[in-house]
């Protein structure tokens, strides 16, 4: 399992700034919804036939409401669906000119399609929602044949350079061993990471604490301690989303635990 090496210093870098301004608790992954760009969607879908005179421009008031280098743009959480609005490849390019890391999280249905809309950057990870193999994705998202159009979209984003992230959100119907099995299968396509989240969370403290518990075996299973802990991350700007804020979890020590990647 690879880990890239910019995305790395990317976070090391945070945590350093973070600490030497007293700023430790702030959630480093901050959530958008690609519908707080609607009207810079409406620019560049009235300038379409002129792909030139369409500039994208991110709104200030949407990067300055915080210093967090990773953006996740779509997902339950997060909005509506990436890759139903008309130009979010444009969307994901300008984000990463600002430089953050950008997380598309997506189900993945058009990410085939739409592809060759968006541009390989060393800050782009597109990031693919499945709840196991083909016969469990399918029936979660109750819609047969879904799996094999998401494995042809991170075929071809992978062979277009792009990275590509697999998200596995967990809950009490989730299977360790069947989420162990989709691991394995994705390693076949070379997928750059697997991230493990519960997403909003049950309410219950005897849920949660079993969920935490199946949520450390199945990221185990990525073994990789990196990604891990980038898991733990997305679990805290989930936890951000509410009232409180989660504390940064520490990195992980052991860099050897898995191979990082330019």
């Amino acid at each position: 399992m690879k880990f890239p090496l910019r995305l790395s210093l990317d976070l090391l870098s945070s945590r350093v700034t973070r600490a030497l301004a007293g700023d430790r608790d702030n959630a480093t992954i901050f959530h958008l919804s690609p519908s707080a760009f609607s009207s810079t969607n409406q620019k560049e879908i009235e300038a379409e036939s002129d792909p030139n005179a369409a500039v994208m421009e991110i709104p200030a008031n949407i990067v300055s409401q915080t210093t967090a280098p990773i953006f996740w743009v779509g997902g339950d959480v997060a909005g509506d669906e990436p890759l139903l609005h008309p130009v979010i490849g444009r969307i994901a390019s300008a984000l990463n000119k600002t430089g953050r890391d950008v997380f598309l999280h997506t189900d993945g249905l058009r990410l085939r399609k739409r592809i060759h809309e968006f541009r390989p950057d060393p800050r782009l990870f597109l990031t693919v929602e499945l709840a196991g193999r083909s016969e469990v994705h399918d029936q979660v998202v109750a819609r047969a044949g879904c799996f094999l159009r998401v494995m042809e979209g991170i075929r071809a984003a992978k062979l277009s350079g792009f990275h590509v992230c697999a998200h596995v959100t967990v809950n009490s119907q989730t299977d360790v061993c069947e989420t162990g099995e989709l691991f394995e299968y994705l390693d076949n396509y070379d997928v750059d990471g697997f991230i493990v989240s519960s997403g909003a969370g049950p309410a219950e403290s005897a849920a949660r604490n079993e969920l935490r518990q199946k949520l450390q075996e199945i990221r185990a299973l990525a073994r990789c301690s990196r990604w891990e802990y980038f898991s733990s991350l997305l679990e805290d700007s989930y936890a951000a989303l509410g009232a409180g804020k989660a504390p940064v979890p520490a990195p992980p020590s052991d860099a050897s635990a898995c191979k990082e990647t330019a």
